[in-house]
């Protein structure tokens, strides 16, 4: 089985290794691709997953995250879907970033995103582009893992995604992780590693 690791906004591969490796642990053959924005990052998935003869497990991180949950729900041959520190509304995200203190690590984010691609913000493109207004019954499988200390993704977004993936009787596991920021650090590493490992070998392999 192949799985497809998605890094965040302004990230690499190579930086993602601490999610591609529990991937590679299961024997799973990872391919990274690398995207410049969302559209570009979901166009790549959509081309990889066309005409595929297997079932793709896909993980992403932040913005990587919020592709692979969007590509759940409109793709197919998706086995599962990992997200970790992933928005699941954008168009709240977007608002949330505008929000911070001017010099802010959000308002930061936000100017970047701007500044890449003017369309990447306005509210219609948001909307469209949001894994929350994707939500029906029989979705794959999907693993959300967030840091309770998340400074550029509020939890509450991705809860809310929880809930209503739930409320939908889709298969779904929310693991909170004490203390993470954004990007996972040190010993968050290792409960993402085991969460994951666990999660595909009970839902995603042989499916």
């Amino acid at each position: 089985m192949k799985a497809l690791a998605l890094h965040g906004f302004g990230s690499s591969p190579e930086k993602i290794n601490w999610l591609t490796g529990p991937l590679k642990a299961l024997n799973l053959e990872v391919i990274t691709p690398t995207y410049r924005d969302f559209e570009d990052g979901l166009n790549k998935v959509s081309e990889l997953l066309r005409g595929a003869n297997n079932r793709y497990i896909l993980a992403g991180h932040s913005m990587g995250g919020s592709i692979a949950l969007l590509a759940a729900s409109t793709l197919s041959n998706v086995a599962c879907a990992i997200s970790v520190s992933g928005p699941t509304d954008r168009l709240a995200q977007i608002r949330w970033l505008l929000a911070g203190e001017p010099g802010s690590i959000r308002r930061r984010t936000y100017e970047e995103l701007a500044k890449i691609d003017s369309r990447q913000v306005t509210e219609e493109f948001l909307i469209k582009t949001s894994p929350i207004n994707y939500l029906r019954p029989n979705l794959p499988p999907i693993l959300l893992i967030h840091g309770t200390n998340d400074e550029l993704v509020n939890i509450k977004q991705v809860e809310n995604y929880y809930e209503k993936a739930k409320f939908l009787s889709n298969v779904i596991e929310l693991i909170r992780v004490e203390g993470m920021p954004h990007t996972p650090r040190g010993k968050d590493i290792k409960v993402i590693a085991g969460s994951i490992e666990g999660f595909i070998r009970k839902y995603c392999i042989n499916i």
